[in-house]
């Protein structure tokens, strides 16, 4: 699997996240495109107190292991959708 890396996160955010919105004949990993759905959604419930401490090391976890490097990992967290 690849990872999620500024151009994917560019290609995301060109379609507010939705990928009914991408160009015809473009071509994403729609497992990466979920797993940031996800992300986003945890990342969500993080800053609104829904979540414990243990949950949020998990996505911390999670965030190191598919993202491209840490400056990746602060846009996600920047992205409001």
């Amino acid at each position: 699997m690849s990872m999620i890396d500024h151009a994917f996160i560019d290609t995301y955010a060109s379609v507010a996240g939705d990928p009914d919105r991408l160009p015809k004949g473009y071509e994403a990993d729609m497992g990466l495109w979920e797993l940031l759905d996800g992300l986003l959604l945890d990342l969500h419930l993080i800053r609104h107190g829904y979540a414990t401490a243990g949950y949020e090391k998990h996505i911390a976890a999670e965030l190191k292991r598919l993202c491209a490097d840490a400056s990746v990992i602060d846009r996600i967290k920047d992205l409001r959708m």
